[in-house]
């Protein structure tokens, strides 16, 4: 990769798309620690990769106000409903990124930084020529690894079956991670629904949810 690409890639990444409150500054060169997050200091913090709507972030932040939530969205469409609804619950425990997760997580946060990270319903690009995009791959076990702390839990959830064996194996191969109980569930429980997740749910798709601890 070129420097004059990454150099792009960071324009893009700083540029952020409309003003609120609910966003992070981010700067080239210098990573965000936990108290760049926010204003006060939490007991945990949660980092949901691809935010979406914003549905399940808004319900676990409503819920735990001693964890501070950090979502990264790259549609603008998707960050409006989000704020919109943190602003109507006036939720201050979450913060935003309008970031494309997949390109440079490594350089956005300090090591050890978060307690536990969420990702639900990544692209399964379910052609092989297409495999190589997937978020889900030994790299980004890695950068999950390093962001995590010691005993931090990592949530993943597809309901692609060829991409839910592929992170069993995956896991199974990583001797840096163990499950929190079985190697996949069908079932995620006391954990908020997102309206993708009632959709699949409703059109009788099967879910694989693979919950792993950082040893």
């Amino acid at each position: 990769m070129t420097s004059n690409f990454r150099e792009k890639q960071w324009k893009i990444v700083t540029r952020i798309p409309f003003s609120s409150e609910y966003f992070l500054k981010l700067n080239q060169g210098s990573k965000l620690k936990k108290n760049d997050l926010f204003l006060n200091e939490f007991g945990t913090y949660y980092l949901e990769l691809g935010s979406g709507w914003g549905e399940v972030a808004v319900s676990l932040a409503k819920d735990n106000p001693n964890t501070g939530f950090i979502l990264m969205e790259k549609k603008p469409d998707r960050l409006r409903k989000t704020i919109k609804d943190l602003k109507e619950n006036q939720i201050q425990n979450v913060k935003l990124l309008s970031v494309n997760f997949n390109w440079f997580l490594e350089e956005i946060f300090e090591e050890g930084i978060f307690d536990e990270i969420l990702l639900n319903f990544p692209d399964p690009w379910p052609k092989r020529r297409h495999h190589k995009h997937r978020t889900l791959n030994p790299e980004f076990l890695n950068t999950v690894y390093l962001l995590l702390n010691k005993g931090g839990k990592f949530h993943f959830a597809t309901d692609y079956g060829p991409y839910a064996r592929k992170g069993i194996r995956l896991f199974r191969e990583d001797r840096r991670f163990k499950p929190i109980s079985v190697d996949y569930s069908l079932y995620r429980e006391n954990f908020p629904i997102s309206h993708f997740e009632q959709e699949k749910r409703e059109a009788g798709s099967r879910i694989y949810y693979l919950d792993r601890t950082k040893i």
